[in-house]
């Protein structure tokens, strides 16, 4: 698999993991399944930190 398509592939492996496991059951499914949603949305939240554009600070700007 081509190493633009391995995250993608990860992130949707752990999202359907977590949606299952929350189906399944109680108990440490719904851990499982906390667990699986959460990591997709922290390397998104931290890939978007990273890109986001900073603002200028007062010292820079002029």
């Amino acid at each position: 698999m081509s190493g633009v398509w391995l995250m993608p592939t990860a992130l949707a492996v752990l999202s359907l993991l977590g949606l299952v496991a929350a189906i399944l059951g109680d108990g440490y499914w719904h851990g499982i399944c906390w667990f699986a949603l959460s990591v997709p949305l922290v390397v998104c939240a931290a890939k978007l930190r990273r890109h986001w554009p900073r603002d200028a600070s007062p010292d820079e700007a002029g």
